[in-house]
């Protein structure tokens, strides 16, 4: 009984031990942690201070107070850094200084464009923003024309996340002047790649806020571009744009040469039947206006013929409304009839109310005026007889 009780005492004191341990674990962890979680930035800038590193402490107070170059976040209501992030930029900035010492201007480049790709994941694009300029100045200074292109191409990247379409352009184009001047090809067709998209982008904003004068400019810059690079989908769509800009406006001779561009070379690389079709109709339209009937007549015909075999029919619906409409006013009235005929036919089976309600009316009307000529020889062909079944019904007679 004796020896169970000491055995059970030693056993007992085991587990006190493991628990003390366990215990004292925890506090150094919990001391750890709060003495990380001391360094807040103000602790950071006096290390890096005394530490003899005055541009480092410059550059990490103007940072972590939201002073970024000639910008600031301060005021827009961004959270502060946290520990993990303060850390990471006094370390870096530490490199930076040591590395602009010993005259490495390649290892400052690398710092800057850790810090700037760490704080783009972070959603801190100003921060991003900040450090790419910092290593393209750097890489200008230095003549490392390798370096520059590269931060100029994350730089560019970083302004289209921004939505700043004109710095994203700005950098976007020093790069290809520079390796365009150096001869470096990979480089000259990635930023014509990125021109391209940008240009676009921006040409649809200034279409959509009804700036047709500027949208008619960044069209005609992104169409230059896309030749350069070889991009048929993205040539075919500006030719689109700037030709429907144009009709709509009422330049026929304008419309005429960028929506024929399209509909001979680009609608197909472009993919778009819809597009496809609304250009055929609005190119037909302006050849009409440019006193080009015949012309339009062949070019729907000729559409009709390609388009009627699949896809979308909203395109050859209005190819027939066109051609009937044509006819009509050429006083054509069974080729107008028989065109309204299939658009009304389309219309119905796309089961578009307003556009069966337009089909169901120019019908209606050509039909109406191919029979008006039997109508009308047959009123005077008996004209005696129906004055007179008129009077009697008026009872003169």
């Amino acid at each position: 009984m004796t020896f169970q009780n000491g055995a059970s005492r030693e056993k007992k004191t085991f587990k006190e031990k493991l628990f003390s341990m366990v215990q004292e674990a925890d506090v150094q962890e919990k001391t750890a942690l709060r003495e990380a979680q001391s360094l807040d930035k103000k602790t950071l800038a006096i290390m890096m201070l005394l530490d003899g590193r005055p541009q480092a402490f410059v550059d990490f107070f103007n940072l972590t107070h939201g002073r970024l170059g000639n910008a600031s976040t301060s005021g827009r209501g961004e959270p502060p850094l946290p520990q993990e992030s303060l850390l990471l930029l006094k370390n870096h900035l530490v490199k930076v200084d040591t590395a602009t010492r010993a005259g490495k201007m390649d290892e400052v480049c690398s710092s800057y464009k850790t810090l700037s790709k760490y704080f783009n994941e972070l959603g801190r694009l100003p921060y991003s923003d900040f450090f790419l300029k910092q290593a393209v100045t750097i890489s200008q200074k230095t003549g490392w024309v390798a370096g520059e292109l590269e931060a100029l191409q994350a730089l560019g990247a970083v302004y289209e996340q921004m939505q700043d379409v004109l710095a994203a352009v700005t950098c976007h184009e020093k790069r290809l002047a520079l390796a365009m001047e150096n001869m470096i090809e990979a480089d000259s067709e990635s930023a014509l790649l990125s021109l391209t998209a940008v240009y676009l982008g921006q040409a649809e904003g200034e279409e959509k806020t009804s700036q047709t004068a500027a949208a008619l400019t960044s069209y005609s810059k992104c169409l230059s571009a896309a030749e350069r690079a070889g991009e048929d989908a993205v040539r075919a769509k500006a030719h689109f744009r700037m030709g429907m800009i144009h009709f709509q406006e009422k330049r026929w001779q304008e419309a005429i040469y960028h929506l024929r561009q399209f509909v001979e070379d680009g609608a197909a690389s472009m993919g778009d039947k819809v597009a496809e079709g609304v250009a055929h109709t609005a190119l037909a339209q302006s050849l009409r206006e440019n006193h080009d009937v015949e012309g339009s007549v062949a070019l729907l015909e000729d559409y009709l013929e390609t388009a009627q075999r699949g896809g979308d029919q909203h395109g050859p619906a209005m190819a027939c409304c066109s051609l009937g409409t044509v006819y009509f006013e050429k006083k054509e009235f069974q080729k107008a009839v028989a065109y309204f005929e299939r658009f009304y036919e389309i219309a119905r089976s796309l089961n578009d109310r307003p556009m069966l309600d337009t089909a169901r009316f120019n019908l209606g009307v050509a039909r109406g005026s191919l029979r008006m000529p039997a109508y009308m020889q047959l009123v005077n062909g008996d004209l005696p007889v129906l004055m007179q079944w008129k009077n009697s019904r008026a009872g003169l007679i």
